[in-house]
C-alpha cells in the first residue's frame, strides 16, 4: 500500500458508486470522504479541505455545476474531476470555465480513474 497525504472527496448521489470509489482508493492510501448531494459536498469540502474532488453532474437538489461554482468561491485551487453519464457540449463548456482537471464519462474504467487521480495528485505535489 502506498501511503500519501492526498484527501479525496467524492460527491455523487449514487451510494454504490461512492462505495466503489472508497473501496478502490483507500487501499492505495488515499483518505476518502463521500457526499450524496451537492449541499453536503460543499460542507465537507469546507470542513475537510480535500486535494481532489470527484464530482457527478446530475444530482438532486443542486447539480454538479452549481456545486462546483459554490466550491470554487471558497476553494479555487482544489482539483476537480467530473464523472458523469450526462455530458453535453454546454455542460462541458461550463465545467471547463470552472477549471476542471478532467472530464470522464460513465461508465468508466477503474484503472483509468486511478491513473487520472494519481496524475492529479502528482500535479498537486501530494503523491509519492
Amino acid at each position: 500500500m502506498t501511503v500519501n497525504k492526498t484527501k479525496i472527496l467524492i460527491i455523487d448521489d449514487e451510494e454504490d458508486l461512492c462505495l466503489l470509489f472508497k473501496n478502490i482508493l483507500k487501499p492505495e492510501g488515499y483518505t476518502v470522504f463521500t457526499a450524496q448531494n451537492g449541499y453536503d459536498g460543499i460542507k465537507i469540502n469546507q470542513k475537510r479541505d480535500p486535494d481532489i474532488i470527484l464530482l457527478d453532474l446530475k444530482m438532486p437538489g443542486i447539480n454538479g455545476i452549481e456545486t462546483l461554482r459554490r466550491i470554487r468561491k471558497k476553494d479555487p485551487g482544489v482539483i476537480v474531476i467530473i464523472i458523469t453519464g450526462y455530458g453535453d457540449a454546454a455542460t462541458i463548456r461550463d465545467a471547463a470555465d470552472l477549471n476542471v482537471y478532467e472530464y470522464m464519462a460513465k461508465p468508466f474504467n477503474n484503472e483509468t480513474v486511478m491513473m487520472t487521480i494519481k496524475d492529479a495528485a502528482a500535479s498537486k505535489g501530494k503523491d509519492e
